[in-house]
């Protein structure tokens, strides 16, 4: 059966085309050095812009607002406390010689908590700069708004902070620019550091000129500068309205989470996430650099229990308002495996396919958790727009991190990259926004980017790919597969390696469009990462004096990107890691030439002509394979050329009726035999241990003797080279 994937051009028919992926640079070596220009710069890069909006629009997302009568029982007890002047016109602290201090000149201390303490059961005090103990942060805010019950802390951490502050004397373009950095970073540390924060505000000063922020999962907001000597009104509304969001005990006014509970077990901080009716507490991070991407799905995985004490995985994000939920994505796969496979498959699909317990959208006080919208029933027109960052020179060149699990950026940020993608983009009409979700999983294990063993990584691979061949056949494409988004479950019966991350998932004929990323960036199929197909056959020669040019079809993922997609996870797990046992024996071993390739084959941006080479280049790659790689690796990555050309066969194939692609089911089925054919001849050539999965410390002692003698005798060249070895992480 042929199924038509791209349609014909004719304009109504065609599909907004998906949207490339923006690599995030906060997951690059640079942002994790912990050098704090670099870091910054990472952040600064990815958000790439911020929205402007009138300071009324913003004001009133913080809280209450006091009425005009309020407002003036504030400045009657302003003028009383002594901290406006008689006749309420200016502030008594803002008396300002020409050479005071940037401190002194923004006392601020007496204002705010003058205006606070009108606040009843306010929940936050003001202090200047104190010190702050996460992640050896050396930028701290000029002062902030604090949980009043940790006023008195001997230190600070940033999941305390609840409005950071910065100040500057003058407001040039440098005064400007530095506080707006500095302002930003103290958003994105607030927003990563802390699982139990949702948003953070932030107050920036330049000389007279007052601004206020707003840090979210959806867009980076700030307002128009008010003049906090002039305006005295609004001053005090905001700072009001600050200490009034604060009231609850929770102070979910002011971003923090009431269904995320943290807790000190054993000395040591875990959380307790609330989903639906039930409650799990973590016991281990999983994943959570998702969180330092400032604008995004912020993703969080812990492993944790129930109350039961049963293990589960629970994944906490930020997923775009019209988009379904991961949860409602994998039921409506299984409903169409249910429907298209056998009974017999659809059983071990499920097996390949990790298990969802439940999910559900987080709301508070009864109403869905979402990002605000800070010109909420506003058409546009001109009061909000995108302004983008000015951003500091571009990071240097860099080596990739010697951590071990990090997926690598290979070399170097790009320098023409934001240029490449656009800046500020298109003129939008709408305000991003999303919704916060979470989802529990049964089963917990290790992705494979976390896998040290060779014989396990392969076993997770040809498992995830089984789970892809399941998804394909129900007529679903995954999108997004990566070395992080497969997992190795060990049980009583071993490991398997299972099928995650479903959230770009969609149903290969869906004229939707998800404009969004569309894969890791390192995974990329190569027709992905350029928007367009590659492999079609030369078209028929264009007619003289033709006027009528077809336009081509819109770029639509099918199947064959997912299997690429595996392709690249191999070649990145032979290229990224080196063979424990070549590098600790007397064999010569080129770590600096498998570096070389790797950047290659992994250059840290999109659509780099040398990736496209290291995937085309089938004779080469083999000769790579050879030359680069030790024996043991080769023996077992030989056939990664060969899957390599029967991908770009497979694309011919699909792609000579061009600009119609066809992907009929004997191609489906001889695309997925031939890659898992090679899995298994991979899996031959190993003799693979389970000593993890044993169920004594006796057995498991046993076994890991049995393979360390098993290593000896390789190493000494005696016996079969087939071995379960480890990989490590180069010193790169």
């Amino acid at each position: 059966m042929a199924t038509l994937h791209t349609p014909p051009s004719q304009k109504s028919q065609v599909p907004p085309p998906d949207t490339a992926l923006v690599p995030p640079h906060t997951s690059q070596y640079d942002y994790r050095t912990g050098d704090l220009e670099l870091g910054r710069e990472a952040v600064l890069t990815d958000l790439r812009r911020y929205l402007q909006v009138p300071f009324v629009s913003l004001a009133k997302c913080v809280g209450a607002v006091p009425s005009q009568q309020r407002l003036e029982e504030k400045h009657d007890h302003l003028i009383r406390s002594e901290v406006l002047t008689n006749d309420g016109l200016e502030w008594k602290d803002f008396i300002r010689p020409a050479n005071m201090s940037e401190e002194m000149t923004f006392k601020l201390e007496g204002i705010i908590s003058g205006i606070l303490e009108q606040v009843p059961d306010c929940g936050v005090s003001y202090l200047s700069n104190m010190l702050l103990s996460e992640r050896h942060n050396t930028s701290l805010p000029d002062g902030y708004l604090v949980r009043a019950k940790n006023r008195t802390a001997a230190r600070m951490h940033w999941f305390d902070i609840a409005v950071p502050f910065g100040f500057k004397k003058e407001r040039d373009a440098k005064a400007v620019r530095d506080n707006e950095h500095k302002m930003i970073w103290s958003l994105h540390n607030i927003m990563r550091e802390d699982p139990c924060r949702r948003f953070a505000f932030g107050i920036t000063i330049e000389d007279t000129q007052l601004r206020l922020w707003l840090g979210n999962r959806g867009f980076l907001a700030v307002t128009e500068p008010i003049n906090c000597f002039e305006n005295i009104d609004g001053v005090i509304s905001l700072f009001y309205a600050l200490g009034f969001a604060s009231a609850s005990t929770s102070l979910k006014g002011l971003g923090w989470d009431p269904t995320v509970e943290r807790i000190y077990v054993g000395g040591k901080m875990q959380y307790k996430f609330t989903v639906g009716d039930e409650v799990f507490t973590t016991t281990r991070e999983l994943a959570t650099y998702g969180a330092d991407y400032m604008v995004g799905r912020g993703t969080r995985v812990y492993e944790a229990t129930d109350t039961k004490g049963k293990k589960v995985a629970i994944k906490d994000s930020w997923r775009e308002i019209d988009h379904q939920s991961e949860g409602e994505i994998v039921e409506k796969i299984l409903a169409s495996c249910e429907k298209k496979l056998e009974a017999k498959d659809f059983a071990d699909a499920k097996r390949h396919f990790v298990g969802v317990r439940l999910w559900k959208d987080v709301t508070i006080d009864g109403a869905s958790d979402e990002t605000v919208n800070p010109v909420a029933g506003d058409e546009y027109d001109g009061t909000w727009k995108w302004k983008p960052i000015d951003l500091m020179p571009i990071l240097p060149e860099r080596l990739h991190s010697s951590a071990t699990g990090d997926v690598p950026d290979s070399s170097k940020l790009s320098a023409f990259l934001s240029a490449q993608l656009g800046i500020v983009g298109r003129k939008e009409t709408r305000i991003p926004q999303r919704v916060h979700a979470r989802i529990v999983f049964h089963d917990v294990g290790v992705t494979v980017k976390d896998l040290i063993s060779l014989a396990d990584s392969l076993s997770c691979l040809s498992g995830g790919l089984k789970g892809l061949y399941y998804l394909h056949k129900a007529g679903w494409i995954h999108r997004d597969f990566s070395v992080g988004n497969v997992i190795w479950v060990v049980g009583d019966n071993g490991g398997i390696g299972k099928l995650g991350d479903f959230e770009y998932a969609k149903e290969i004929n869906s004229n939707t469009s998800h404009d969004d990323q569309t894969g890791t960036m390192h995974f990329m199929a190569i027709e992905v990462e350029h928007q367009q197909y590659l492999f079609q056959t030369l078209a028929p020669a264009p007619t003289y004096g033709d006027t009528d040019v077809p336009s081509p079809p819109p770029f639509r993922m099918n199947f064959l990107h997912d299997i690429e997609s595996v392709w690249w996870a191999y070649a990145w797990i032979f290229f990224y890691h080196t063979d424990t046992i070549t590098a600790n024996s007397n064999d010569s071993f080129d770590v600096d030439a498998q570096l070389r390739q790797h950047q290659l084959a992994f250059p840290g941006a999109i659509r780099q002509p040398t990736r496209l080479t290291f995937f085309t280049g089938i004779t080469k790659l083999r000769h790579t394979c050879k030359s680069i790689l030790s024996d043991r690796c080769f023996k077992v990555c030989d056939n990664l050329a060969l899957f390599a050309y029967t991908l770009q066969a497979s694309y011919l194939k699909a792609e000579a009726e061009h600009p119609l692609i066809v992907l009929d089911d004997s191609l489906r089925e001889d695309m997925h035999a031939k890659p898992q054919n090679i899995s298994i001849m991979r899996k031959k050539r190993l003799v693979i241990s389970n000593f993890v999965g044993s169920s004594t410390s006796a057995g498991r002692r046993g076994l890991e003797k049995k393979v360390k003698r098993r290593l000896r005798q390789i190493m000494q060249g005696r016996g079969s080279d087939a071995v379960d070895y480890s990989f490590k992480i180069p010193p790169w």
